[in-house]
């Protein structure tokens, strides 16, 4: 198949409350749906959403890289198309969140094209991806719960609601202060029991006295892990950590590429990865980063960018073609949003989401919905 246009459309979505992190407090989501279109009629779509505070570029920027990279790709073949982002991304030519866009859009195309999902696509052996055999990947991918209320109350009314609601894990957000931080984990173990699993996430806002010191003031209440406790260039500091405190030590904003991941490997920095494909550069990149944690004993849990639907089924394949992922993954994000782009829902059963089985992505962009809460006119090339 040749490709015969790209199109893109930008999008502002309300968060349905604001939510506190260590970084800021986020009000909206911003981010580009892109489309590939073939010669055979075929529509792939991507997103595009960049997450600018952990260190990638603005959606701006990433979106200014596309009219030059769309009329690089027309009349490309697919594979070919797949195989110019990869290289691109590889000389740091683009954005990791505009590689990461335009692969699912290709991937999705690609996978109609052969009449099987994204995710058997990516389990297949072969590089070439046209000519490996499908293996099974997984139905059903377990989930967190994200917690990231203002208050310790409001958090513990939200976890309580996690729990009655079928979710075996929360993912608690933590801020800057010591004290609060301790009262709220304390305060959210209480109120979820002991059964359920607890795992906090610092978004890189702690010094390595004040991790230790909170982890170790913590060590009775079983978390199953902390996410980026401290800056994402201190690996030394990380590696340090984990060795004086008896929480295992998550990376996440410290991931961007996959020599970023192949750093951290080397310095022992992390007992676990949390991959995001946004920040990775795209699914294929992703499972990579995946497969050489899992080589040296490093487990993995794949979570969104609290981007909408196209961007999170596309995480969600990912998880399903990763058996090595055993962990809760952080796809729960879609509720947090006003609408998330799609035309059916993604329900979330007993804490875990089902894979659409159609062919590629195997949902439908909500047209009405994005023109409710585009940025700009979209644009075709």
């Amino acid at each position: 198949m040749t490709i015969t246009g790209t199109q893109w459309c930008s999008y502002r979505l309300p968060l349905r409350s604001s939510f506190t992190t260590a970084h800021n407090v986020l009000a909206a989501r911003e981010g580009t749906i892109v489309e590939i279109i073939t010669d055979d009629g075929i529509i792939g779509r991507g997103e595009i959403a960049p997450i600018p505070e952990f260190g990638s570029s603005t959606l701006a920027q990433a979106v200014a890289q596309l009219p030059a990279i769309a009329a690089q790709l027309h009349a490309a073949q697919l594979d070919e198309a797949l195989n110019r982002i990869s290289t691109a991304r590889e000389a740091g030519a683009i954005a990791a969140s505009t590689a990461c866009g335009l692969e699912i859009a290709l991937l999705d195309a690609f996978a109609i094209s052969e009449g099987c999902s994204i995710n058997e696509l990516l389990m297949r052996s072969s590089p070439s991806l046209r000519f490996a055999e499908c293996a099974f990947p997984r139905a059903t991918i377990p989930v967190n719960a994200v917690i990231g209320a203002a208050t310790v109350d409001a958090a513990v009314t939200a976890a309580r609601e996690a729990v009655a609601a079928g979710f075996g894990c929360i993912k608690l957000k933590v801020g800057r202060d010591t004290e609060e931080t301790i009262e709220r984990i304390a305060a959210i173990r209480k109120a979820i029991g002991p059964a359920i699993h607890l795992r906090l996430d610092a978004n890189a806002g702690w010094n390595i006295e004040q991790a230790r010191y909170i982890l170790n003031r913590c060590a009775g209440y079983d978390i199953q892990y902390v996410e980026q406790p401290l800056k994402a260039d201190d690996l030394t500091g990380m590696r340090k950590l984990r060795q004086e405190v008896p929480t295992p030590v998550a990376v996440d904003e410290a991931l961007h590429d996959l020599a970023s991941a192949r750093r951290a490997l080397a310095q022992e920095a992390a007992d676990i990865f949390i991959i995001k494909p946004q920040l990775a550069g795209g699914l294929r990149t992703s499972r990579q980063m995946i497969r050489e944690a899992m080589e040296q004993g490093v487990q993995c849990v794949v979570t969104s960018s609290i981007e909408s639907g196209i961007g999170l089924v596309a995480a969600l394949h990912l998880a399903a073609a990763s058996p090595e992922v055993t962990l809760e993954c952080g796809l729960a994000t879609l509720p947090l949003l006003a609408d998330d782009l799609l035309t059916d829902d993604l329900p979330i059963h007993h804490g875990s989401i089902a894979v659409p089985t159609a062919p590629g992505l195997g949902v439908y962009l909500d047209r009405g919905a994005l023109e409710r809460y585009k940025l700009s006119n979209g644009v075709t090339i």
